[in-house]
């Protein structure tokens, strides 16, 4: 079974996530990328041991060939005139992937978008791909029942994640990781954060990441960008993460933060949120753009005995491995098909 996916860039839990199919050996991968890097992105980059395509450096002709021969074509991005085109020129089984649409603020105007940059879509049974179950529900309201669904979120190797059990520490640590931009909520945490020192003596704030939005404040440390290595170090030092989105297709984090053994506040408008978090068992799910409801969450975290939650938050994500994704995705791949020829 050969399978052509074509994505944005080399992102590195995309790439570890290729890797591990490669690895796995049950379908013959073929990864293009549109670009060689998103430059909003710091990451370093990482070793990419799967068969690769970088039509920024004149792949366009083999990856043209690779959409012809491929048994499958996974298509993870649309906005690019090469996308466009390589869309337009498969013919035979294929299926678009995607985080959950329709959630910006001006959704009529991305909805109008889609429909004309993805017509091809409208007018094929293609399967969809949604990332999480999130995504999945969005995409069957706009594209209608009459075509199958699969749910295939975001992987990444949570093993890195895991430390040892923590010790109850005087003082509570909260971490922020992600960049600082509105549609994040980091305003909104400076702002909860900065009312709940005025009744909790024993809270820290730790930031982590670059943007727009830098802010600093009392008992607040503003630590800056960490490379994707660095990054668990920093999962380690903290009790609860806050992941406060306005909107996030997924959320890596929060996988990563339920793997390190930290209770997630995160909001109902991301994805993986609503995949893993249970309330009061593993984390807290609060409505989005809500200060006060952010500040209640972080009161309780600041105050409660955490060990049973960081008990269920590890348990919460212990299938969510690479190897698991890799089999889905390959699994996946032939029902695809199979729907496809079945049409």
């Amino acid at each position: 079974m050969k399978v052509f996916v074509l994505t944005d860039c080399p992102s590195p839990y995309q790439v570890e996530l290729f890797n591990e199919i490669e690895a796995k050996g049950e379908c013959a991968l073929e990864v293009g990328y549109l670009r060689d890097r998103d430059p909003g992105r710091r990451w370093q980059a990482s070793e990419i041991r799967h068969e690769a395509i970088g039509l920024e450096n004149g792949g366009l002709l083999r990856a043209r060939e690779s959409v012809r021969r491929a048994d499958l074509v996974v298509f993870n991005y649309y906005r690019h005139a090469n996308a466009e085109r390589l869309i337009e020129e498969r013919d035979g089984p294929w299926c678009f992937w995607g985080e959950r649409p329709g959630f910006h603020q001006h959704a009529w105007a991305g909805r109008l978008l889609r429909k004309w940059k993805l017509s091809k879509l409208h007018a094929t049974p293609a399967p969809i791909w949604g990332i999480g179950k999130f995504a999945v529900d969005e995409y069957r309201r706009e594209f209608g029942s009459q075509r199958a669904y699969f749910n295939l979120p975001y992987f990444s190797d949570l093993e890195r994640f895991r430390s040892p059990e923590r010790e109850e520490n005087d003082e509570r640590v909260f971490l922020f990781c992600g960049s600082l931009i509105a549609r994040k909520g980091v305003d909104l945490l400076v702002a909860a954060f900065a009312r709940l020192v005025r009744e909790v003596p024993n809270v820290r704030l730790r930031i982590v990441g670059d943007g727009e939005l830098r802010a600093m404040s009392e008992r607040v440390d503003f630590v800056g960008f960490r490379d994707w290595q660095e990054v668990p170090g920093e999962y380690a030092a903290a009790d609860v993460l806050c992941v406060p989105s306005r909107y996030d297709g997924w959320g890596l984090v929060v996988p990563e933060g339920l793997a390190s053994g930290l209770p997630v506040i995160a909001t109902d408008r991301m994805g993986a949120a609503l995949e893993f978090i249970e309330t009061g068992q593993n984390g807290w799910v609060i409505p989005s753009g809500d200060e006060e409801a952010l500040l209640s969450a972080m009161r309780q975290a600041a105050v409660q005995p955490l060990r049973e939650l960081r008990q269920c938050a590890q348990e919460s994500v212990s299938g969510h491995t690479l190897q698991s994704g890799a089999a889905r995705f390959c699994r996946f791949a032939q029902e695809t098909i199979e729907a496809w020829n079945a049409d």
